[in-house]
């Protein structure tokens, strides 16, 4: 129930006698058991206007109301009949879907809202409406001072109509710069408006931009050293009054390549520090451009990923920087993977984000700064060991390209070993008929296969090697190494090209025996072989059996894969030739040494044209008897 009160007003008058109650005479209604009767309030409909807010509130609304009135009276669908939609309370609802505006009223105007929110980017547009009134040293200090301590360099700022423009390019300082609006009195009493959008310039490179690039580019170049430095090109202070020069934009870094590869071709070091760079494909060219660049820097910029630096590898860095980069965040906790991928892109490097890395080995890589030693044929522990396996190598090859492979039982130990492998990464179909004698141990799980595979004894090696296609080796390819050498054994690796002749292809193929020769009575025999099969490389095939002649000393004449080594580089194999070849030849044709060396002789050395003149001019009758004459 409503508070009694003893004071009764009706219109701003006191009612205290019966005489100004006469009005009231009339009362029909039920009296309650105290007998008083229940109490009746009116609202007052004239009530005085209080405050001039909330007046100007009702002025609005109901103007607005008028609006709404006639936009429901023309779009309703009640058959013409307007609608009054009316709110609870004194005014209109506000609520989620009301036209009306929000409630702001401040002394009889709507209050001013806040500025939105800045979109994140990298660029932003800074606009002073009617900033061509002000000077730009005025407006830029004012800024300055509210911003403090954090500063900011206007990007070519200038005047367009009647507002002043520039560009800036951090997000937090362009939020500074948002929250400076009407903070700075001008001299006229006026509020300075700061607005703040994202965007940055454009600029066209032509010849007059050009020709400050040049300018700009002389005092950042050291020549003493070599150095260019480009380290935040955009803010440099003889070009962001009237330009852009970015070198994200690839017109701009573009142009300064050229201009500088045209005067310092021999540039040693590079500066592109915080440049905002995140596509660097145009560096590419770095390598063309700048033959001596060896010291580069690209920290502070927007590299996501490692492979991007995959366009600049072909540079022979030995200093480099990428500190700064999204892409060493991912590297944050694995160091050594961060230096092993940078490294596989410039392994020469020296130098990382200012820290002294481990000198590369760069036995595998072409330095023009660094010379090898010419390649050797033969590699030997001592001399005499030299003389001893070139001619036990030289005979056993003449024997194994014979038809008969029957006298290499003298050439292995009664408890010799042997074993074959072929290499079946490339165009294994054309080494089939090696495949099922294949005892190559990484694929190969079965115990008594691998057992089955190892010839053992002397009769089974040579049974095993008599089957093998008839060869036919090319001398000039072979390569020896004798690596170790004791008073009981010696090492011996054999490599080189061989022809096979049983079939119509006469397939070339590359091999490497592995060779354990003991002494034996007053010899030397194989305690152990390996001999491992593969397809030679292109280079190999073509060079293989060119024309070749052997002189008196002993060098190879021909255009042979070793021709340009010297002749002191050619195999003790070549050297002891003439008088193995002669034994030999003596041997299977029973001519005395003397004959035989004048067959050789005839034939330049050529051993199987010798025996196959022999055999021809025997059975025509044409050798003499003192041939045979031991």
């Amino acid at each position: 129930m409503p508070k009694k009160t003893s004071k009764n007003s009706w219109g701003g008058r006191r009612l205290d006698n019966a005489e100004d109650k006469h009005f009231f005479g009339h009362d029909d209604r039920s009296v309650r058991l105290d007998g008083t009767r229940p109490r009746v309030s009116f609202k007052n409909h004239a009530r005085p206007i209080r405050d001039r807010q909330r007046y100007a509130e009702m002025a609005i609304k109901n103007h607005l109301d008028d609006d709404i009135l006639m936009a429901l009276g023309a779009n309703n669908n009640n058959n013409g009949r307007q609608v009054i939609m009316r709110g609870r309370g004194r005014g209109t609802s506000q609520g989620r879907n009301s036209p009306l505006p929000p409630r702001g009223l401040r002394g009889g105007m709507l209050q001013r809202s806040r500025p939105m929110g800045l979109v994140e980017a990298n660029w932003y547009k800074v606009l002073i409406p009617y900033g061509q009134k002000y000077d730009k040293k005025f407006v830029l200090t004012s800024l300055h001072g509210l911003m403090a301590p954090d500063t900011f360099v206007p990007i070519m700022y200038k005047v367009v109509g009647n507002d002043a423009v520039f560009y800036i390019e951090d997000f937090k300082i362009a939020n500074k710069l948002l929250n400076c609006d009407r903070r700075v009195t001008t001299s006229d009493g006026f509020k300075l408006h700061v607005r703040v959008k994202p965007g940055y310039p454009q600029c066209d490179v032509d010849e007059s931009l050009k020709a400050r690039l040049k300018l700009a580019l002389v005092k950042r170049y050291i020549p003493e050293t070599k150095a260019l430095d480009l380290s935040k090109f955009h803010q440099d202070s003889d070009l962001v009054a009237d330009y852009f020069c970015a070198l994200f934009r690839a017109p701009i870094l573009m142009a300064v390549l050229d201009i500088v590869s045209e005067y310092v071709p021999d540039l040693e070091a590079l500066n592109l520090d915080g440049n905002k760079l995140n596509i660097i494909e145009r560096l590419n060219v770095l390598h063309k451009k700048f033959s001596c660049l060896k010291i580069l820097y690209i920290g502070d910029n927007k590299i996501r990923e490692m492979n991007q630096l995959d366009v600049i590898k072909d540079l022979k860095l030995e200093e480099f920087r990428l500190a700064g980069n999204p892409v060493c965040f991912k590297y944050k906790s694995r160091h050594d993977d961060y230096v092993s991928d940078v490294r596989k892109r410039f392994p020469k490097l020296l130098k990382l984000d200012g820290n002294e890395l481990p000198r590369p080995i760069v036995f595998d890589v072409a330095d023009e700064g660094v010379k090898l030693p010419p390649s050797q044929r033969m590699f030997v522990a001592n001399a005499k060991a030299q003389e001893i396996g070139g001619q036990f190598m030289q005979q056993f090859f003449l024997i194994f390209d014979s038809e008969n492979r029957q006298p290499l039982l003298d050439a292995y130990h009664e408890h010799a070993c042997f074993s074959m492998t072929i290499s079946c990464a490339n165009n294994a179909n054309k080494l089939n008929n090696y495949l099922t004698e294949n005892r190559n141990l990484r694929r190969l799980n079965d115990t008594n296969k691998r057992r089955k595979l190892l010839k053992q004894g002397r009769l089974p090696v040579v049974s095993f090697i008599s089957q093998l296609p008839r060869t036919k080796h090319d001398l000039n390819s072979f390569t020896m190494d004798i690596s170790l050498v004791t008073e009981t054994m010696m090492l011996i690796t054999v490599t080189g090209l061989f022809k096979e002749l049983d079939s119509k292809e006469e397939f070339i193929r590359y091999f490497n025996r592995t060779f354990v020769i003991v002494p034996e009575g007053s010899g030397y025999c194989i305690r152990n072989e390996q001999l491992h099969i593969s397809q030679p490389s292109e280079m190999q095939e073509r060079k293989a059996f060119l024309e070749q002649s052997v002189d008196v000393s002993g060098s190879v004449a021909s255009g042979s894969a070793s021709s340009s080594a010297s002749s002191s580089t050619v195999p003790v194999l070549s050297q002891v030739m003439k008088e193995q070849m002669t034994m030999t030849l003596s041997q299977q044709t029973n001519m005395n040494l003397e004959w035989s060396l004048k067959c050789l002789e005839e034939v330049q050395w050529n051993f199987d044209k010798a025996l196959s003149t022999f055999h021809e001019f025997y059975k025509l009758g044409q050798i003499p008897p003192a041939a045979f004459e031991k």
